[in-house]
């Protein structure tokens, strides 16, 4: 019989008749305790009817067979209590007024007790028969993070809607760990993964209005690394009215929009120079950066040293680390990676082990527009930043890289493959670096990892569709044919810190990021999943290529020398390399071109150094 198909009387003539088995056995059992199995005589049969005459209509009047039967919880038992407590007087009275001989008054206690709980037991047992049924069929798991008053509350009023069913808590908080909320268990935070495993959860509803910023990102961070998406506490009123629907509470995620699987890290290679190690991150302030100091940090360093020019972005992510990561030691330096003297000093004061390089000036448009300060910052920056750590023998430096600096259009795309060659110059160099009191610098490993567009970065194209679209549009692209590898910001910083792991100097890291996808499609697939009731599809607008921009990224200048790693998604190549002396030339001659700013002289440079760049200016 589907339960859900019976209409709300004969859901209630349903459980009138199943409360009335559940008194008949009850009394049975009542005198089976007492006196020994009664016989099926007037007696038995008149204290039964009794029974169902006085207890039905006080269950009917208390409400008992309204809602409980989905939604069974400490209200249930407080209805049938009352009832019961009722119903006992009444019947009391009746039998009183009967007179019947010989039957013990006890039974008047015993009965009512086992019938309270055959009555909630029903409705629990039926609750999650209905519930398992209906998640089955047609709704979806979730989760809520937050089990006090606004998370409870939330459980409550997801009840009335059509999509989502709440299948327990999970809370920070270790004294309530365990304990039931709106009939829910309250999980730990490192449960999630085994409940998304076991009740197929993709998501969960962050229910913390009064909690503090930091407090927030800690939530996120603990369901971004079960692999969970998430979405805030919508307004109550809201929900009730039926203005609220199940798109509604999530943002549109990044995993939905990547078209591939999420690349797991090798949880050894993440931690392998990590753990106990001193770490540096340029550009920690950064989207690439800040992440990469979130995945390291998990990784318990002795020490993480965040470097950044902007004080506002250093003051974030410092005072996030801080919170989120009380047993690591945090250190802020602020200064820029073109002050070679001051990345000197650090490194050595702090003895730093491992330099991730992320600071650079990354977006096309605004580097095509200030060509002097892209190159002075990619170039340079590189330069002195992995100079500084040959001098000061550090062990490992990684690059951090782009898929457009493989034949670059753009002014970008050169400077990241210049950084490229003179990291690899610096490499060279440091095999022929003089003894200092006597003692040779123990050589540095350098190795650069190429990303492909990193989705819901700082000024990639997902945050400027969000913001598009919550405008009402249009969203623009500017080629329909423009094509780009796509990755998340744990898959690239994961890919870093791996690549570290990996190197044993000179290397080329990337990931398998599947087939690249096209941008327009990207805009139609936020659309669709952003499309909200009433509201007017989302147009696209096409407005052209902008300067310096190609129809489509390659990840190798050769990919006949792609090599596979221990990782099945990390792949290497260690690519030709320009002769050390001639680069060495081409180097001094762009700093002496942005010392006098001519922007003719340095693209001279790079045009012939850099393989397929070509300028019209």
């Amino acid at each position: 019989m589907e339960i859900d198909l019976l209409t709300r009387r004969q859901k209630q003539g349903l459980l009138i008749f199943m409360d009335i088995g559940i008194f008949a056995v009850a009394l049975w059992l009542a005198f089976a305790l007492r006196i020994g199995a009664p016989d099926f005589d007037s007696t038995y049969f008149w204290m039964l009817g009794t029974i169902i005459f006085a207890r039905i209509p006080a269950f009917i009047n208390l409400g008992l067979y309204r809602s409980f039967l989905r939604y069974p919880n400490e209200r249930l038992m407080l209805v049938a209590a009352q009832g019961l407590g009722v119903s006992m007087l009444v019947i009391g009275m009746v039998l009183y007024l009967l007179d019947l001989k010989g039957e013990p008054r006890s039974i008047l206690f015993i009965e009512p007790f086992i019938s309270f709980i055959g009555v909630v037991l029903s409705r629990q047992t039926f609750g999650q028969f209905i519930f398992r049924r209906a998640s089955r069929l047609r709704y979806e798991n979730v989760l809520i993070y937050g089990a006090g008053a606004a998370g409870i509350q939330m459980a409550q009023s997801i009840k009335v809607m059509e999509g989502l069913r709440v299948v327990g808590f999970v809370d920070d908080e270790a004294s309530k760990w365990g304990m039931f909320a709106a009939g829910l268990e309250v999980f730990p935070p490192s449960k999630m993964a085994r409940l998304k495993e076991k009740y197929q959860i993709k998501r969960v509803l962050i229910a913390a209005p009064s909690a503090a910023s930091t407090q927030l990102k800690k939530m996120v961070y603990n369901l971004r690394k079960s692999g969970l998406e998430y979405g805030q506490m919508p307004d109550f009123v809201d929900i009730v009215r039926g203005k609220v629907r199940v798109e509604d509470l999530f943002n549109v995620q990044v995993n939905d929009l990547l078209g591939r699987d999420i690349v797991d890290p090798n949880r050894e290679l993440l931690i392998k120079n990590n753990s106990g190690s001193v770490i540096m991150v340029t550009g920690a302030g950064g989207s690439i950066g800040s992440e990469l100091c979130r995945q390291i940090s998990t990784c318990e360093p002795k020490r993480l040293i965040l470097v950044d020019v902007s004080e506002f972005a250093l003051y974030k992510i410092d005072q996030e680390l801080k919170e989120m990561f009380s047993q690591v030691e945090i250190i802020p330096i602020l200064g820029s990676v073109l002050d070679e003297a001051r990345m000197i000093s650090v490194m050595k004061e702090y003895r730093v082990q491992v330099v991730y390089h992320a600071a650079a000036y990354k977006h096309v448009p605004l580097v095509e527009q200030n060509p002097i300060e892209g190159v002075k910052n990619n170039v340079l920056g590189t330069y002195f930043t992995a100079r500084a750590a040959a001098k000061t023998s550090v062990s490992r430096f990684v690059l951090i890289s782009t898929d457009k600096a493989v034949r670059p259009t753009n002014v970008m795309g050169a400077s990241k493959r210049m950084a490229e060659l003179v990291m690899n110059l610096v490499g060279h160099q440091s095999l022929s670096l003089e003894a200092v009191n006597g003692v040779l610098p123990i050589p540095t490993s350098f190795c650069a990892v190429r990303f492909g567009n990193v989705l819901n970065s700082a000024g990639s194209v997902v945050p400027l569709f969000r913001q598009q679209i919550s405008e009402g549009g249009p969203l623009t692209v500017t080629h329909k044919e423009v094509s780009r590898y796509f990755m998340t910001i744990p898959e690239a910083s994961q890919l870093v810190i791996q690549a570290g792991a990996l190197s044993s100097g000179g290397e080329v890291f990337l990931l398998d990021m599947g087939e690249p996808i096209r941008i327009y499609d990207l805009a139609q697939k936020m659309i669709e999943l952003s499309q909200r009731e009433g509201r007017a599809n989302v147009e696209i607008k096409i407005t052209g290529l902008r300067p310096g921009e190609k129809l489509y990224e390659e990840l190798l200048i050769d990919p006949k020398t792609s090599q596979a790693t221990p990782h099945e998604k990390i792949y290497k190549s260690v690519e030709p390399q320009h002769n050390p002396k001639e680069l060495a030339e081409a180097l001094a001659e762009i700093e002496k071109s942005l010392d006098e700013r001519s922007t003719q002289d340095i693209f001279k440079v790079l045009e012939r150094v850099v393989e397929g760049f070509r300028t019209t200016a």
